[in-house]
């Protein structure tokens, strides 16, 4: 009898009405950036799956953790066979670019992705369909290796979005010194530490300094000590360098 039950309940699940076949059964819904072809490249199923199978938490769980989505809810039909996939979007904060082989076989910085403002990125190429929502482009970039910074990003954009300096870009290449491009110029930071809150604190309260300074004349901002900034300038220009310019 519990073979019988066994190979029943096996039969059921296994069903070949019940069963996904391709990607084109799974719908999504609520997506704008990303197509509905990428989300689907993503989706942890090997065809052919039967749909009893299928743990929607797992699916949801997974695709978290490898796309900008977020609110994700899945919800299985059994006739016909399909997954509906309802998803909000993380829209790209900033543009990565790091070291890429170029066609003549020699390293160049390229671009090579986005980040969402809680660090999850996405290659170039996963976002098809942005270049039809230009005004959702960020302009914000950012320049180094992603193991580098990627596990401190929510904390960095968190201070960069309300910071009152605009920044534009961040150059990440060298870990040992952090280099900000900003209205009042570059500023340096340093390593990544703890300090980095106080650092963009003093930020928004150097602009007192900035301005006895021509901007032209500022080489860098040093926030390495945020309890001792100090600008960095070009020397006076002599005399008879004057008279020339």
């Amino acid at each position: 009898m519990a073979v019988g039950v066994t190979t029943g309940v096996f039969w059921v699940i296994t069903h070949p009405s019940w069963v996904l076949r391709s990607g084109e059964q799974i719908n999504i819904e609520g997506n704008e950036l990303l197509s509905d072809k990428e989300i689907r490249s993503l989706i942890p199923v090997q065809y052919p799956q039967p749909i009893l199978t299928l743990s929607g938490q797992y699916l949801a769980d997974e695709l978290g953790e490898k796309t900008p989505l977020k609110n994700i809810t899945i919800t299985k039909k059994i006739a016909p066979p399909s997954l509906t996939i309802t998803v909000e979007e993380n829209p790209p904060v900033a543009m990565a670019y790091g070291p890429e082989d170029n066609e003549n076989g020699q390293v160049a910085i390229s671009h090579l992705g986005f980040i969402s403002a809680d660090g999850v990125f996405m290659e170039k190429d996963m976002y098809e369909n942005l270049e039809q929502y230009p005004e959702k482009i960020p302009s914000l970039k950012i320049f180094g290796n992603q193991g580098l910074y990627l596990s401190y990003w929510e904390e960095l954009y968190r201070l960069l979005a309300v910071s009152p300096i605009p920044i534009t870009e961040i150059d990440w290449q060298n870990p040992n010194n952090i280099i900000l491009t900003t209205d009042l110029g570059k500023v340096h930071l340093g390593p990544y530490t703890s300090r980095l809150p106080q650092q963009f604190e003093k930020l928004g309260k150097i602009t007192s300094i900035t301005q006895q300074i021509r901007r032209e004349d500022i080489i860098h901002i040093d926030l390495i000590n945020p309890n001792q900034p100090f600008v960095n300038q070009k020397p006076p220009l002599k005399e008879e360098e004057k008279s020339i310019n």
